[in-house]
């Protein structure tokens, strides 16, 4: 049930591996694929070995974290392609800026209330659905098709760069030149493919067990291991290829598990509750498929606004913050007591620890997107994830006894 893609942690790696050769005047695509050939030798030792079952040491302090970073840096990311707008505007078409935050905001709304449909009480169960599944689609759909419109068409909004065919970066082959470089800078590589399969480790098995989340009552077995062992396969082949390395990718896997779930209105939380999945792989073949048929349609995708693009990020944005209680508890830290539910981290530890404990995520998120903003030093950001478990196992535990963590949904492993 988990997707594979590229992720923005990816794109934050492969950015600085670029910057990186640009400083030392490296060609980048030999050192990228050593450096992908590599981290694929690795995390297929690591498939082989077993040591996926480490992944019980990254407690649900560093998930919560990890996606809080995942969340925060879509919002970023819009916001980023939206102030470019009012900094880059023609002073001929101030109208633009403000035309294309309305299409983003119109954008992120409208998806959002299109989500919350399914548990509205207008129509049946399978037409609400129906809305819920292809809405967001219809909304993309509908603005690039406003944008379109005569009216709309004088703001100059700007949509998606991309060519009329299919081609590769500067027009290279796909196989990369992995003579291109020195024996000596070919060992070389291997250094920064340590930090790239800690990256890939984190994310790959965080996914995927975000996706066996006992909530989603999925009844096919996990396979760490042997997914570790797919995806090291996959690396060597896209790293040799020059394509974008990719791991698991949680957004569009809980998308997809939340898809193929049967689901019910729980009426004391007012949320939706899966009932059941249905657990299969080819709606997974078909959907990646369907994004390899785009190709054909990449003079239509280039008439996608920019800002539509943006609004669909901040929907994924707040959609990461659905579920994950660190983001909860912000909010709950300035709760009535006597509106919150019975076994609440306040009513167990108080408002003081459980604030204490929120406080040091919000430190390490903070910690997180600062050094990922810095270019020079982004390649080490993975082993940004590691500190996190350091703080948790060796910091934490100095402040807070293991009920406390019981409490905080963060109980240690055995």
């Amino acid at each position: 049930m988990a997707f594979l893609a590229p992720t923005g942690l990816t794109l934050a790696f492969i950015s600085g591996l670029f910057r990186f050769c640009t400083i030392r005047e490296l060609p980048f695509f030999p050192v990228y694929s050593w450096v992908g050939i590599w981290t694929s030798a690795f995390m297929t030792l690591l498939g082989l070995s077993g040591s996926s079952k480490l992944i019980r040491f990254c407690t649900t302090f560093t998930d919560e974290v990890f996606n809080g970073m995942l969340s925060v840096n879509f919002i970023y990311e819009a916001f980023s392609s939206l102030r470019r707008n009012f900094v880059n505007a023609d002073p001929m078409n101030l109208s633009m800026p403000f035309v294309a935050l309305s299409m983003a905001l119109g954008t992120f709304l409208t998806t959002m209330n299109v989500i919350k449909f399914e548990s509205s009480k207008f129509f049946n169960s399978k037409v609400r659905k129906v809305i819920k599944n292809f809405g967001p689609v219809s909304v993309i759909m509908l603005f690039t098709l406003l944008n379109l419109h005569p009216w709309a068409q004088k703001f100059n909004v700007p949509t998606l760069s991309v060519p009329d065919t299919f081609q590769l970066a500067g027009g290279r082959k796909f196989l990369v030149a992995l003579k291109g470089i020195p024996v000596k800078l070919r060992m070389l590589c291997a250094f920064p493919a340590l930090l790239l399969t800690c990256l890939f480790f984190m994310d790959q098995n965080i996914s995927v067990r975000l996706v066996n989340n006992p909530d989603n009552k999925l009844k096919k077995g996990e396979a760490y291991n042997l997914d570790m062992v797919a995806l090291g396969i996959i690396t060597g082949v896209l790293s040799v290829l020059g394509l974008p390395w990719m791991c698991g990718a949680t957004v569009q896997s809980m998308n997809h598990v939340r898809a193929m779930a049967e689901t019910k209105l729980n009426d004391e939380t007012n949320e939706m509750e899966i009932t059941q999945v249905t657990e299969t792989r080819l709606t997974g073949f078909v959907i990646h498929a369907m994004l390899a048929s785009t190709i054909l349609l990449l003079p239509l995708i280039k008439k996608i606004p920019i800002p539509v693009v943006s609004g669909v990020f901040l929907f994924l944005g707040r959609k990461l913050m659905t579920g994950n209680t660190f983001f909860k508890r912000i909010t709950d830290s300035i709760a009535e007591r006597s509106r919150l539910p019975d076994k609440h981290p306040i009513l167990v530890l108080g408002r003081n620890k459980m604030n204490a404990y929120t406080g040091v995520q919000v430190l390490c998120l903070l910690g997180l997107f600062g050094f990922k903003q810095i270019p020079a030093i982004t390649i080490f950001f993975p082993a940004m994830i590691g500190v996190l478990m350091s703080i948790r196992s060796f910091i934490l535990p100095n402040f807070f006894s293991e009920k406390e963590f019981v409490a905080l949904g963060d109980e240690t492993p055995s």
